[in-house]
């Protein structure tokens, strides 16, 4: 695993693709670490522009954009998780056969204790 203060010093000379500022303070949520290296999503605290940070074990550290509308937690959520397949696909379209997808919802929310908004 990378160690802590060599992700912190790289994140000191790591800088905002968008702006330009320091990245040494901003919003980093760690996605995974290995022997090799280290990838977190990094929030700038300047402009709040999102990037992918990865950083190797000899220093080297890159840097990009990121465009979407998953925060730091739920790329953490996501990554190692196991893909759609054509049995899932498959297996979705049975049980569609059988009942439309609204009254499913209604059931997954009245199972979990959420009232729906309308």
């Amino acid at each position: 695993m990378i160690e802590n203060k060599v992700v912190l010093k790289q994140l000191q000379k790591a800088r905002c693709y968008k702006c330009g500022a320091s990245l040494e303070h901003a919003e980093i949520v760690p996605i995974t670490s290995s022997a090799i290296g280290w990838v977190g999503h990094a929030i700038c605290p300047a402009c709040k522009a999102e990037s992918m940070i990865t950083i190797t074990q000899g220093g080297a550290t890159g840097i990009m954009p990121v465009q979407s509308d998953l925060t730091g937690i739920e790329y953490k959520k996501f990554v190692g998780i196991r893909a759609v397949n054509n049995d899932d696909v498959l297996k979705l379209h049975q049980i569609l056969k059988k009942e439309s997808i609204w009254n499913l919802l209604g059931k997954k929310d009245k199972s979990s204790g959420k009232k729906r908004k309308a």
